[in-house]
């Protein structure tokens, strides 16, 4: 069966592009996502004759999983990940048809899902693991100073925060990028430019960064020897403001809809649904947790901590994530 196609723009002309809400970089809850599939990525136009056109893989944004130096002991690693034929590590997500590739790093309705992990690491030689988003395949730069910043929606399991780094030519100005904290948990959060800052060993203004961004990059940077490990799980990254915000009530984490799910304790129970829709519990992997109906509220007790997709079948569709405590 058809999953969800992946269908990329073919040209990045401007910042100015980038106009969607709710995460115009990456979102689930529409049908463009921008990711790295093999050999072909496919342009959301037709010729003439009503084939599809492809786009040249240098002028779309591509994700990819990297590694720091790992010839000096330091240990790196990412499940599920495959590799290049060159031994680089990338993410595969799509096949060329644009299906969801099973047990990748692609969960329908749920995010892009990596674990990674980094160990033996010193003050002077952090390891490091990430994911990087280029702009263009070819590492070109591109001007973003018109935009406020960056927002993200995602969780995190590790035990340390992740690094949300302002991606540049690194031959050109180093090594010491502008970078923010990405705290562990489920978080919506919003970087004006004002909010990244520098470790200082090389300093360079963050207008280099803006101007001439070749895109960003999430690493888990690892200064000592013990292995640090967790999930990451990429929901939204948008422009600032442009994210889905979690409500401030403890209860619930719901997004702006009138069929909501509500989640006091561990009781789920639904409002704003008529009639008797099915309801699936998911966790992050996508795999079906939980069955029941709306007719009647769910004990989700013997259910991990942790973040669950609720997803209501029928008409309404309704995709909402929660948060069990």
């Amino acid at each position: 069966m058809k999953q969800t196609k992946f269908i990329l723009p073919a040209v990045v002309l401007s910042a100015a592009g980038f106009a969607m809400a709710q995460g115009s970089l990456w979102n689930m809850y529409v049908d463009a996502y921008q990711v790295q599939i093999p050999e072909l990525l496919w342009c959301n136009w037709k010729n003439e004759d009503g084939s599809r056109a492809c786009v040249d893989p240098n002028i779309a944004r591509w994700w990819y999983a990297y590694a720091g130096d790992t010839e000096n002991g330091q240990k790196v690693s990412f499940e599920p990940i495959t590799k290049n034929d060159d031994g680089t590590y990338k993410l595969i997500m799509a096949d060329e048809d644009g299906d969801i590739i099973p047990n990748g790093n692609l969960v329908k309705d749920v995010g892009l899902v990596v674990t990674m992990s980094a160990a033996g690491g010193t003050a002077a030689a952090p390891a490091i693991a990430g994911l990087g988003f280029d702009w263009f395949k070819d590492k070109s730069a591109m001007d973003i100073s018109s935009q406020p910043g960056y927002c993200i929606l995602y969780q995190w399991t590790g035990s340390q925060p992740l690094q949300m780094e302002l991606s540049w030519d690194e031959e050109a100005n180093g090594y010491d990028t502008w970078y923010a904290e990405l705290p562990m948990g489920y978080k919506s959060l919003n970087f004006a430019w004002s909010d990244f800052k520098q470790y200082g060993w090389d300093k360079k203004p963050i207008t280099i960064a803006t101007e001439k961004s070749v895109g960003l990059k999430i690493r888990l940077r690892n200064s000592g020897a013990d292995e640090v490990k967790g999930t990451f799980n990429l929901i939204e990254l948008g422009w600032k403001d442009e994210c889905s915000v979690l409500s401030t009530e403890s209860s619930k984490i719901a997004r702006a809809n009138s069929a909501k799910a509500i989640l006091t304790d561990r009781t789920l129970s639904f409002s704003g649904v008529r009639g008797d829709s099915r309801v699936e519990i998911m966790n992050l992997q996508g795999q079906v947790m939980l069955k029941g109906t709306t007719a009647a509220a769910m004990d989700l007790s013997r259910l991990d901590a942790g973040v669950y997709m609720v997803r209501i079948a029928g008409s309404l569709n309704l995709a909402q994530k929660i948060l069990l405590k």
